[in-house]
């Protein structure tokens, strides 16, 4: 019992001889299809179930790669893949135990692909953003198991935290870069919204904005300066919106980001078809400066022939950046820069992640969909690679004035 009890505590710490041998790169390694197992009381799992559409959290033991942490908190997650029968979960390793963590995380997401049939469209497009330099979650795919019974193929997700945070943006020093503002951006339903200014009141960004770090500062410190981001975004001239905007978000990173959002014909994202979704904002540590991260893309590579501008007018950030010839060059640079980079690449890696996943999505018997859908999803993506790099560099030449590629009609 006393070395059960130490090899716990030991967990609990980090510090087990499993653990160490293990990092969090190995949990979120892409050409691994994991096996995860949560351990609960039954009846809180048909709780959880039954009310689906809630937030509650239940107790439970998680088991990876030998390794086991007890009394982790998980609840129901999503917005249109919440699910009675498949629930998306997000696991809290420090819900139940101040400072508890996993291989140094403190949460993880378990996406239960519900909208997706080829089940690879979110991990594909995370990588694809890595390869470009945009900050992405770590993802990769899992087997769940719920208390030892095969519960369906899942996302394993890095959460968007301070941990990612870190990681993504380094230190200076001994000083961890992780203590910003972030913000997971909340799509209110019927309320289109594509950077409009909505007045001097608070509220309107408190709602789309949901903080996740420093909730107990002041709501001044907190939305105050995306209040100011947006109202300058509208009001400022072309001639001074470069000097004014871009001490409060980096510009270039932003065209980035839209750029390769659309090279994926992501019709749901920054410049979605019912306003922006779907993206995490964060101020950088002691800065005044923002930057997007791109988060839940499983409604990308909708169509080969995705118009390389779409409803770029209709947002005010994006037209108003995109007006100034610097960043319009940059744009259409990018996408030429993610067909070059998607070329090879791209089709193979989705051939990969299709086969690795093959036997688990088969079997797979509380997915929303037939095998038969499946399989037609798949030949449709494995298409997409070649008919849109032709169709974006095509594009890019004719918006550019450039020489034509070969191909193009």
């Amino acid at each position: 019992m006393a070395s059960r009890t130490i090899v716990a505590i030991l967990l609990t710490l980090g510090l087990g001889t499993t653990a160490a041998a293990q990092t969090s790169d190995d949990l979120f390694n892409p050409e691994v299809l994991q096996r995860l197992d949560l351990w609960l009381n039954s009846s809180d799992w048909s709780k959880l179930k039954a009310a689906f559409q809630e937030n509650t959290y239940y107790p439970a033991d998680v088991t990876w790669n030998g390794i086991t942490v007890r009394n982790v908190g998980i609840r129901s997650r999503g917005l249109g893949s919440r699910s009675s029968t498949k629930p998306g979960l997000r696991v809290d390793f420090d819900r139940y135990s101040s400072g508890q963590q996993f291989l140094g995380l403190k949460s993880l997401v378990l996406d239960n692909l519900t909208q997706d049939p080829t089940g690879v469209k979110e991990t594909v497009a995370m990588r694809f953003f890595s390869r470009l330099g945009i900050p992405a979650p770590r993802e990769t795919h899992t087997r769940l198991y719920i208390n030892g019974v095969y519960a369906g193929l899942y996302g394993l997700i890095e959460a968007v935290d301070k941990t990612m945070m870190g990681r993504v943006f380094g230190s200076i020093g001994d000083n961890v870069q992780n203590d910003g503002y972030l913000f997971e951006y909340n799509y209110v339903l019927g309320s289109a919204w594509r950077f409009n200014y909505e007045g001097s009141d608070l509220a309107p960004y408190k709602a789309r904005f949901d903080i996740r770090t420093n909730e107990s500062r002041a709501e001044s410190a907190i939305w105050g300066p995306i209040e100011e981001l947006v109202r300058l975004v509208n009001n400022t001239p072309s001639p001074s919106f470069e000097s004014t905007i871009g001490p409060r978000l980096d510009l270039t990173a932003f065209v980035r980001y839209i750029a390769a959002q659309n090279f994926i014909a992501e019709n749901d994202g920054f410049n979605g078809y019912d306003g922006m979704n779907n993206f995490y904002f964060y101020r950088l540590e002691n800065s005044t400066s923002h930057v997007f991260i791109a988060w839940d893309e499983d409604n990308a590579f909708l169509q080969s022939d995705y118009g390389i501008t779409t409803r770029n007018e209709e947002n005010v950030l994006t037209r108003k950046t995109l007006e100034l010839p610097a960043y319009q060059a940059q744009y259409f640079s990018v996408l030429s820069e993610a067909a070059d980079s998607a070329v090879d690449w791209l089709r193979q890696e989705m051939q990969r992640q299709l086969d690795m996943i093959n036997d688990a999505m088969v079997s797979d018997t509380l997915k929303p969909y037939s095998n038969s859908d499946y399989t037609t999803a798949r030949e449709a993506l494995l298409a997409f690679p070649q008919a849109r790099i032709t169709y974006v560099r095509c594009e890019v030449s004719k918006q550019t004035g450039a020489t034509r590629p070969s191909g193009c009609q």
